[in-house]
């Protein structure tokens, strides 16, 4: 089985190379899923991927992480046997409610993301859980 190390590595390849991950997100049975992906003939014709960001990264975006994150417009290498990098949608941002347990009240979470020009791939940027998602589906997404 590939270790951890192996696996982020070239996962890591969908991000954009200003997001400086340190590891990938997995528990035991996630990491044999995605060795699996990575590592056949065929892969998955959805799924998704969760990178633990490095404190480099974090430290970077500072207060404004939508300014840092507009630089980030192509992935750090070629997928699925492509020679030139995939490129990225300018970038966005939202406000995911949360509830503090402490205290009960309602307070908002920002989340930054942009999609692949084929529309197929997303990045999730999660600066306060130091989370970076990158999700695909190859039929994309068909809006009704």
């Amino acid at each position: 089985m590939a270790n951890a190390s192996l696996l982020h590595r070239r996962a890591a390849r969908v991000l954009p190379e200003v997001i400086k991950t340190s590891g990938i997100v997995l528990d035991d049975e996630g990491q044999r899923q995605l060795a699996s992906m990575l590592f056949s003939m065929r892969r998955r014709s959805s799924g998704s991927v969760a990178f633990r960001i490095a404190g480099q990264t974090i430290a970077a975006m500072g207060d404004d992480p939508l300014s840092y994150l507009r630089k980030a417009r192509s992935a750090r290498a070629g997928l699925d046997g492509c020679i030139d990098p995939v490129g990225y949608r300018p970038w966005h941002s939202a406000s995911l409610p949360v509830r503090e347990p402490t205290v009960g009240t309602a307070a908002s979470m920002p989340v930054f993301f942009s999609s692949k020009d084929d529309g197929k791939g997303w990045v999730i940027v999660v600066p306060a859980e130091r989370l970076a998602i990158y999700a695909w589906c190859d039929d994309g997404i068909q809006s009704a």
